[in-house]
Order: structure tokens, then sequence, then C-alpha cells
């Protein structure tokens, strides 16, 4: 088929593959997805509630400190339970 003189046909065949991935298929995008979602909510959450913090365990920039272990420990706890939520998925 010729659309102003540019055939689409081809275009639509390329296309067609993206409806027929599925996440269950690719268990490695799956877990980098799972990961993504626990360190983008965990460092929101630890972001959120740092000022309600005591001064301790703030995380302070560029140092290793006790408030990037809290900071960690909260996106490991997120990320088991997005596991432990998708574990009827397999």
């Amino acid at each position: 088929m010729l659309a102003a003189g540019v055939l689409i046909v081809p275009a639509f065949r390329a296309l067609r593959w993206r409806r027929e991935v599925d996440l269950g298929k690719r268990p490695m995008l799956k877990n980098f997805l799972d990961a993504l979602v626990a360190v983008l909510a965990g460092n929101a959450l630890y972001f959120l509630l740092m000022p309600y913090l005591p001064a301790a365990i703030r995380h302070r920039l560029f140092r290793e400190d006790l408030g990037l272990l809290v900071d960690f420990c909260i996106c490991a706890a997120i990320f088991a339970a997005v596991k432990y939520a998708r574990r009827s998925e397999r």
C-alpha cells in the first residue's frame, strides 16, 4: 500500500511484534522494572521522611553513612514486597 509515495505495510508489520511481547517471557526486563519501581519508590519515601529522621540517620551527600543504609533497607523492603506481590505471575 502506498500513501504519499511511502510504503506503509512493512511499518505495520514492524509494529506487530510489540503486541506479541509478553513480560512473562522476559524475566530480565520484569526484574529490571521491579528493581526500578523499588528504587524510585524507596528513595521518594526516604526523602519524604528525611526531615523527620534523627540527624544521625540522615544521609549527607557524597558520604557513606547510616542514612545510606536506611535508604537501602527501605528500597530492599519495597523490592521484596513487589516480588512477593508478583509471585503468582509465574
